[in-house]
């Protein structure tokens, strides 16, 4: 269940874009619901038990931009969707951290076409497994920086700086790693996309500044793999 937030003031727009979401999700086969925010403590009552944010950027004489950055301060997973009828906010939504950004009146296939992007996302968010072998907890894969092969043992880096040592292989991992963002630079390493910050000549730096060596062999289809990724991001 996907829980979507709206922050409009205005009653003609929101039906628009519910319309647009019923007809969307209804073509995904994916179960949703809605929540039309009534005021801004309404929103940030919300905003940590929701998914998706579709927000005007002037609502109730206050600025979108404004109310984005507020929400920044707290520590949410929510994706923020731009609704507006001016295009001059394009910019400012980079400020925060925007995945999209809708013109009104939203056009249906503009909006399907965008939106896809954006469940990937969210799908990628929710999707974990479950090995008792392996930990006690599912794994969620958007927890998983990195897997290093080292004496026959995979070792799962997770975001939060714990480890798992698993007796799987690095090609295991691969297998049911590959389809979400995951690619060897080098032979005893699978990295994830997502939390690439840098490359070097022959190293890729992650966002926790760790260095993990690009070797040559692997370099031409990681670039690839990279840059595929990062369109279907777009």
């Amino acid at each position: 269940m996907i829980n979507i937030l709206i922050y409009d003031d205005n009653q003609k727009d929101i039906g628009q874009l519910l319309q647009c979401i019923e007809k969307f999700f209804i073509e995904v086969n994916l179960q949703y619901q809605v929540h039309i925010c009534k005021n801004k403590p309404d929103l940030l009552q919300n905003i940590k038990k929701s998914d998706l944010l579709f927000l005007d950027m002037e609502i109730n004489e206050e600025n979108g931009i404004d109310i984005g950055l507020e929400l920044q301060e707290i520590k949410h997973d929510c994706r923020i969707i731009i609704t507006t009828s001016y295009s001059k906010y394009a910019i400012d939504g980079y400020k925060i951290h925007a995945d999209r950004y809708f013109i009104k009146p939203i056009n249906q296939l503009e909006f399907n076409l965008e939106m896809e992007a954006v469940i990937k996302k969210y799908i990628k968010k929710t999707i974990g497994f479950y090995d008792s072998k392996i930990s006690n907890h599912k794994i969620f894969i958007k927890d998983i920086l990195y897997i290093e092969f080292v004496d026959r043992k995979s070792t799962i880096h997770k975001l939060d700086g714990n480890t798992i040592i698993t007796n799987c292989s690095l090609k295991y991992w691969y297998d049911k790693l590959n389809e979400f963002g995951f690619a060897y630079p080098y032979k005893a390493f699978l990295v994830n996309f997502e939390y690439i910050s840098a490359f070097k000549k022959n190293e890729i730096i992650l966002i926790n500044n760790e260095s993990i060596p690009l070797s040559r062999h692997y370099k031409k289809e990681f670039d690839q793999k990279y840059n595929d990724f990062l369109h279907e991001m777009l």
